[in-house]
């Protein structure tokens, strides 16, 4: 069973770097495909280890063949279900996010090693370290530039591997304010309070993945400035009643905070710096919609008040850990709507922004496939 596993998995990896060497590929993509390539090459060799061991014929080394060869498995798996798919599915239409996502690592030195990869699916990122970080994109949003900013969300996740220890000491900070404001003042030892007891439990480990939710919207806005608060509300908006509202059953381990409070946090930091016009101008959006919809605001105890002060200073710590790069609002070249190769991502998002909410959207997507090609020059 073991020869045969082994020489499936040799044929699999075979077949998988002969796919990588007869791909056309774009120059942008090159660094991850040598990357890859290279982890490739890499389980092939201790595939055919394990080979050349079972033909020693040696019961006492079957164990460590058994578990290498489990190894070798995931391996290959991880490598056929996502490692390879941004390299086999590229086109070059994948130009434009891969140099935004390169310009984001090399702007950081805990990234800078990292070559670009993205594939198709909904916003997301793998932040996979030891190997490399795949970004997922939409594939209709990954062929403009309105929507580029959410990259910025998504590399906050990077940031947050990158200094998991530091991040998570400030987390569980955050926990143990969030348990403090919950803890009654006085207790019963009957069933009540035991359910209430179980309750807070939720609400304090809820929190571990909502905070680095809130942190990575905090980089966004670091980074993309008006762009991204603008991309972010758009995207999010589904003008559905879960915009604004949850059942309690559905929030205990939930992965992402009520999109409200994203935006009541968002638009909180954004006047914060500096940008009181376009973040009241989002906050009034959303009131619209909740307003008409009839919808009281209400986070079952998840949030409170008394927890602001707590969350600001905890994404404020995590954002000088992260050290994203910080947007300038006193770029002169936000002030002309025509793009130039020298602008950043930065400065192409922000500009496609005001000339999206200016144009008619025939001369904006006009306009956009225009600046897209004087950038990528």
């Amino acid at each position: 069973m073991l020869e045969l596993r082994n020489r499936q998995l040799l044929h699999e990896i075979e077949r998988l770097i002969q796919e990588i060497d007869s791909s056309k590929t774009l120059a942008e993509i090159g660094p991850y495909r040598t990357r890859i390539r290279a982890l490739c090459l890499a389980i092939k060799e201790r595939i055919q280890r394990n080979l050349n061991d079972l033909d020693l014929g040696q019961n006492s080394i079957l164990e460590d063949i058994l578990s290498n060869t489990q190894q070798v498995t995931q391996h290959v798996r991880l490598l056929s279900s996502r490692l390879v798919t941004p390299i086999l599915r590229s086109s070059s239409t994948d130009r434009f996010c891969l140099r935004v996502i390169a310009w984001l690592h090399t702007k950081h030195p805990s990234t800078a090693k990292y070559p670009a990869a993205f594939t198709d699916g909904d916003c997301a990122i793998w932040p996979f370290l030891d190997i490399n970080p795949i970004y997922f994109f939409p594939a209709s949003e990954q062929r403009g530039v309105l929507y580029l900013p959410l990259y910025f969300h998504e590399f906050g996740h990077l940031l947050y591997a990158c200094h998991r220890q530091e991040m998570d000491d400030l987390v569980r900070d955050l926990q143990q304010h969030v348990d403090d404001i919950l803890v009654p003042t006085s207790q019963r030892g009957d069933r009540h309070s035991l359910v209430q007891a179980d309750r807070r439990r939720a609400i304090v480990m809820t929190w571990y993945k909502w905070a680095q939710e809130l942190f990575c919207d905090a980089v966004g806005l670091t980074i993309g400035g008006p762009a991204f608060l603008s991309a972010f509300s758009s995207y999010l908006s589904t003008l559905d009643r879960g915009d604004f509202y949850r059942p309690l059953i559905e929030l205990g381990g939930s992965g992402h905070p009520v999109t409200l409070l994203r935006i009541r946090m968002l638009t909180r930091k954004a006047q914060q710096m500096g940008f009181s016009a376009e973040s009241e101008a989002i906050l009034k959006e959303w009131e619209v919609v909740r307003n008409a919809m009839g919808i009281a605001e209400d986070y079952h105890g998840y949030y409170t008040i008394e927890l602001l002060d707590h969350l600001d200073e905890t994404i404020r710590d995590m954002l000088i850990e992260g050290a994203p790069v910080v947007f300038q609002s006193s770029d002169p070249s936000l002030k002309e709507h025509m793009v130039t190769p020298t602008d950043s991502p930065v400065v192409l998002v922000n500009k496609a922004w005001k000339a999206f909410t200016t144009k008619p959207v025939s001369q904006y997507m006009e306009w956009e496939r225009q600046a897209m090609e004087s950038w990528l020059k």
